[in-house]
């Protein structure tokens, strides 16, 4: 029901004020199921919304549709505020905002973690073989992210095509805990997760964790494995420490590494814990 003459004009307004808030229009229809044609057409006030389709719009803007109907002006004052995203996307951003808090918050407590390790644990796609990788922890405006660079190779067998990786990740302290959260960027096709004991030495040399993954290997398994990061310094010659990186036999491994990355479970353990130092 209209309240006086205006209530068409400023719906195309407040819808505009809500279209600002994206990249693009196309981008609205895209996400909201309307043809870009026909939303060009409320957008220009050729043809006002039929009721289902007001429906569909106000759903998607996470407002009321008597809200979307108000004076422009008392609608920018009183309802856009903290109703910019359907409640989905608020839901997602609730999430991505306190990760990112968290990022921030804890960055003050990382910095000593700052600098290159060698991750070493047993392959989740080749079983039986250790798998050495390198990690660079950064920091950043917004706190601790990290690069690991891997070498799918037979580190003796340098005949064998070479397959590298890269993920992205970030770090969070949380609890008296590390979490290392990331993601394949070459290909988009694997999260890993890794948790660490934090370690308390005045000299920073390992951290011990569990890390969660799945198998490069077709079956793709999700599988949890023990891993060690060995601190190798602030600064390395890049090409000279990655060249190390690839899989190997146990019997090519120092004992103490082996040690820290067996996957052995006591009988009366219930549980698959991280081994610490």
């Amino acid at each position: 029901m209209q309240k006086d003459g205006n209530e068409p004009l400023d719906f195309v307004a407040n819808l505009k004020l809500l279209c600002d808030h994206y990249s693009s229009i196309a981008e609205v229809c895209r996400k909201i199921g309307i043809n870009r044609t026909q939303f060009n057409k409320y957008l220009n006030a050729q043809v006002h919304p039929s009721k289902s389709n007001i429906r569909i719009i106000c759903d998607f803007f996470g407002v009321e549709e008597f809200e979307i109907m108000m004076p422009h002006e008392q609608f920018s004052r009183e309802v856009l505020p903290g109703k910019l995203t359907s409640p989905i996307e608020k839901d997602e951003s609730i999430f991505f905002e306190k990760t990112k808090n968290l990022k921030i918050a804890s960055s003050a407590t990382l910095t000593r973690y700052i600098g290159w390790y060698y991750e070493y644990y047993f392959s989740l796609g080749y079983p039986g073989k250790v798998f050495q990788s390198l990690i660079e922890v950064k920091q950043d405006k917004n706190g601790l992210t990290y690069k690991r660079y891997e070498r799918l190779i037979g580190v003796r067998q340098l005949n064998e095509k070479v397959t590298h990786c890269l993920y992205d990740g970030i770090v969070i302290n949380l609890c008296d805990r590390i979490f290392f959260l990331d993601v394949e960027s070459l290909t988009e096709n694997e999260m890993t997760q890794t948790i660490f004991f934090p370690s308390y030495r005045s000299q920073l040399k390992r951290l011990h964790g569990l890390k969660l993954g799945v198998s490069s290997r077709s079956h793709r398994s999700p599988a949890c494995t023990r891993v060690l990061y060995d601190y190798i310094g602030k600064n390395i010659r890049f090409r000279s420490a990655f060249k190390h990186c690839g899989l190997y036999k146990e019997d090519e491994m120092e004992e103490s590494i082996l040690i820290a990355i067996n996957n052995d479970k006591a009988e009366n353990e219930p549980l698959f814990l991280a081994r610490g130092e």
